[in-house]
């Protein structure tokens, strides 16, 4: 197909592949029509293109692309073959970027957010180099069937768990790779909550391409910054550190040979650690830093159904210097046992509520 607008061979390797339908070809129409007939936007995409073209020497891609007040919105039924492609306006311009919303089922959707320049002509093989990726798992999110709730659903923090990688290959290539670990059991973080979200209700998937055109320096740069910023709480699915962080982490476990190795080859040394180590796994500096948050320690303890509250700790440890026995303690702050009272006592548990 001959395009004005749109790079095929870069829609082609960026762009997922759902059933054949005609996600490039419907957006090269919708580029078409903004371009030539909305009265604000007349021009609009050849000057991304021209953009594109003069930026084209540029050492960062990230440099290339410019802010802009517009993005293009696609919905897809997959079972309809039915595609909806629009413009979105918003006020606070950044790069432009296609939203691709496929409706899987019911139960199930998947959004996937690519920079719309990437996508464009003059900007070279998008494929070559390193690629920056984000995927995020949202629970409670009801079916779209508007751009509206596709572009601006609001969803609350704790309903979102993040995961954050590089790849020196293709995007796409690697995410089905995940997808087929987690149908193989795979034990990684990120694949196992991927995995249990599959069964529940009103759960999307957003894939985001956030860089590409990366040198290895640049990816794990980015990867490190990336993991640190949206990937290091309990909200994270990152097992390590991003980047050169990550990299020197498993070289100080014993887990790979050197710090420098490339993104597949971290993969495949964690794989086999697991393999070789089922019951020990990876010890994870995020959880470890997060239990040695007093703040994260007492949530969490306080959220079990069969642990004492602060209240209840502090209340065994002032009837016990008051001369109260385990056996009347128990049955006072209604401890699960006198077992559990003692240990307070003796300091074997709850050590840090104070």
């Amino acid at each position: 197909m001959k395009t004005r607008f749109i790079d095929s061979r870069n829609c082609q390797v960026l762009l997922p592949t759902i059933g054949n339908l005609p996600l490039a070809d419907r957006l090269e129409n919708c580029l078409c029509k903004i371009n030539d007939n909305h009265p604000k936007y007349i021009g609009f995409f050849k000057k991304l293109l021209k953009k594109n073209s003069k930026s084209i020497r540029s050492p960062s891609a990230s440099l290339r692309l410019i802010g802009t007040p517009l993005d293009i919105v696609q919905i897809a039924y997959v079972a309809d073959r039915l595609i909806n492609t629009g413009g979105w306006e918003f006020p606070d311009p950044s790069p432009s970027r296609l939203h691709i919303g496929l409706n899987l089922n019911n139960d199930l959707s998947w959004k996937v957010i690519v920079p719309l320049q990437f996508l464009l002509k003059g900007w070279g093989d998008a494929n070559q180099g390193h690629q920056g990726y984000i995927h995020t798992i949202t629970h409670n999110v009801p079916r779209y069937e508007t751009f509206d709730q596709l572009y601006e659903r609001q969803m609350k923090d704790e309903d979102s768990y993040y995961y954050v990688g590089v790849t020196g290959r293709n995007w796409l290539k690697r995410l089905s790779e995940h997808v087929s670990e987690i149908h193989h059991g795979s034990r990684k973080s990120f694949h196992r909550v991927w995995r249990e979200s599959m069964g529940m209700k009103n759960v999307q998937i957003v894939s985001s391409l956030m860089a590409i055109n990366m040198t290895y320096d640049d990816a794990m740069n980015w990867e490190e910054k990336e993991v640190d910023r949206i990937s290091s709480d309990q909200y994270g699915l990152n097992m390590i550190p991003g980047g050169f962080k990550g990299l020197r982490y498993l070289h100080k476990l014993g887990i790979t040979s050197k710090v420098r190795v490339s993104p597949d080859q971290r993969e495949r040394a964690i794989e086999e650690y697991i393999r070789r180590n089922p019951r020990k796994g990876i010890p994870n500096p995020f959880i470890k830093a997060l239990w040695e948050n007093d703040d994260h320690y007492l949530k969490v303890i306080a959220a079990r159904p069969k642990t004492l509250t602060p209240n209840q700790v502090n209340r065994i440890r002032e009837l016990y210097t008051d001369g109260w026995s385990p056996e009347k303690i128990t049955e006072e702050v209604g401890a699960l046992n006198i077992v559990q009272v003692k240990r307070v006592i003796s300091g074997k548990t709850y050590s840090r509520m104070r």
